[in-house]
Parts: structure tokens; C-alpha cells; sequence
């Protein structure tokens, strides 16, 4: 990731921030200048929820190179308490150990590493509770 995706998407990557809807009263993430249910612009920043369950979830074993350090490893599609969907890492669990359905919690933690320019993006992950 280059570094200005990474300086452009830190706030809501460190904070795990969405959006919420005032008219519609829907919340959304990423973070966006109008509401995608309603396009109303009466919105406002709100923090995601830090818990939820995997909906679904799979292993990858090819990735971008700045990934590699990490192959293989598991990523799933998590609702979150507050019903936001996001995708995100699963750390700190075996593959085997997963289910659908099973409890995650929201972790701040490294996501790459660019061993030429020793960029390092962080942002959120899940692990088992």
C-alpha cells in the first residue's frame, strides 16, 4: 500500500470509524461525505462496534509481497454487534479452530510490512473471545 492510501485511510482504520445516518439512521463503513442508503450529507462519525461473528472466512496462501510475512492466513467477513459488515484479518487462532458463527473482537495490530521502504500500515484485526 502506498503511503498516501495508508495517510488518507488512518482515522478510520486506527479508530475503526463508520458513518452514521441521521435521516435514515443507517451506519456505514468506510467512511463516506454522503449516506449510500439515503445520500443525505447529515451524517456524522461514529466508532464500529468492537465485537461480532464470522459470517464466513477462508485461507490465503498467495498475496502482494508486502503481505507475505503473514502467508498463510485467514481472512473472514465479520457482522459486527452493530450489524456493519467488514472484512479483516483473524489472528492468534488456527484455521481448523474456526466456525462460522464463532465470537470475534476487534484488535489493533500490524497489516503490512515494505521491507525496501520499511513501511509498516497498520490497522484492525479480529481474534476469537
Amino acid at each position: 500500500m502506498e503511503p498516501p492510501k495508508i495517510w488518507r485511510e488512518r482515522r478510520e482504520k486506527y479508530l475503526a470509524l463508520g458513518v452514521l445516518c441521521h435521516d435514515c439512521k443507517k451506519k456505514n463503513f468506510p467512511i463516506t461525505q454522503r449516506c449510500p442508503d439515503c445520500t443525505s450529507g447529515n451524517i456524522e462519525e461514529v466508532k464500529l462496534a468492537q465485537t461480532g461473528k464470522i459470517l464466513y472466512f477462508t485461507r490465503v496462501s498467495q498475496t502482494a509481497k508486502e503481505m507475505m510475512f503473514y502467508a498463510p492466513y485467514i481472512v473472514a467477513l465479520i457482522e459486527l454487534d452493530d450489524r456493519i459488515r467488514v472484512t479483516g484479518q483473524i489472528t492468534d487462532t488456527k484455521f481448523e479452530d474456526l466456525t462460522e458463527g464463532m465470537k470475534v473482537r476487534m484488535v489493533f495490530r500490524t497489516l503490512s510490512k515494505n521491507g525496501e521502504e520499511g513501511l509498516i500500515g497498520y490497522g484492525f484485526k479480529f481474534v476469537h473471545i
